[in-house]
């Protein structure tokens, strides 16, 4: 049987940093890897098609994790869709890019660690295949506008990215 997972997440930055969350060891999913601000629909995101809003969830996880209010963060917009089998799971990543002002303070997270991380030095941590390919991109490409879909089987190298008019 294969399950499906819905995740939304977003890479936030402020001036050359983008805040980023270190997983925790204690995660099921990508333990101790880097990762943007988000998670998982809940279920009655999923089941309700008026609730089924990708930015909604985005904005709901990163309050949740890390206390900034959808008012604090300029310009979110989705600029990439993701889809990765793993065993028995096929995951679909929806990943936004957004703006703050100021970094805020960091509280403590429950998921993992929150920080602040130049966007460069960002590439030489360890990430999950999905969030690197997406980051990789963004950072060569910082001032595209367009969504890119990307399909993840096997190796980075062999992910496939294209742009969606």
């Amino acid at each position: 049987m294969i399950t499906t997972r819905i995740k939304a997440a977003a890479f936030l930055t402020c001036g050359n940093k983008v805040l980023l969350l270190k997983r925790g060891l204690h995660k099921k999913l990508a333990p101790g890897l880097w990762a943007g601000i988000g998670g998982h629909m809940e279920l009655d995101e999923i089941t309700d098609p008026r609730a089924f809003n990708l930015m909604e969830t985005c904005l709901r996880e990163i309050h949740e994790e890390t206390g900034i209010n959808r008012a604090d963060i300029r310009g979110l917009k989705l600029r990439y869709i993701a889809t990765r089998r793993d065993g028995h799971e096929i995951f679909h990543h929806y990943k936004f890019i957004g703006e703050l002002d100021n970094e805020v303070p960091l509280p403590h997270c429950n998921e993992g660690e929150l920080h602040w991380v130049e966007r460069d030095a960002a590439l030489t941590l360890p990430m999950g295949i999905t969030v690197r390919v997406m980051y990789r991109h963004w950072m060569q490409n910082p001032h595209e506008d367009k969504i890119f879909m990307a399909v993840i089987d096997g190796s980075e190298e062999e992910a496939a990215l294209v742009a969606l008019a």
